[in-house]
């Protein structure tokens, strides 16, 4: 089973992508309860279809490594099943933060989001979409 992954390369600083993914997330991908500062924070993603995943960080390392354990999901998606409802629950977000010179990768895993379940396509769309996409985008117009 291959998780979902994807890469990016920015032109900004490792402190930067890990602001982004740590006090940011809600301009660039969904509404967030909360900023998250250590280890055990907690806070949910909410999107305007009533989608809504809960997250603790589990791991926690400086411009280097943000991991968000969703401990909680209910997926609202006008293709939704209700097998998919629940799917992301027991999945990690994995952000790993490697700094090249003038450049940043970020590696981004979503463990657990594989092809075997049942809304990998949606998620495989949306997340190339909101980290392929806004969250580079977002990352590179804030250089001015």
């Amino acid at each position: 089973m291959k998780n979902y992954e994807h890469t990016i390369t920015v032109k900004v600083t490792p402190k930067r992508v890990f602001d982004a993914l740590t006090k940011e997330m809600s301009n660039w991908w969904a509404d967030m309860t909360s900023t998250v500062d250590k280890i055990g924070d907690k806070t949910t993603a909410k999107f305007e279809d009533g989608t809504t995943w809960s997250f603790e960080v589990v791991k926690l390392e400086a411009n280097r490594l943000v991991e968000l354990f969703c401990y909680q999901a209910d997926h609202i998606h006008p293709v939704t099943t209700p097998e998919m409802r629940k799917e992301w629950e027991n999945t990690t977000l994995r952000f790993n933060i490697i700094g090249k010179g003038e450049n940043t990768d970020v590696h981004f895993t979503h463990v657990g989001l594989t092809p075997e379940v049942n809304c990998y396509s949606i998620c495989n769309s949306g997340w190339n979409h909101f980290f392929g996409s806004a969250f580079k985008a977002y990352l590179e117009k804030q250089i001015a």
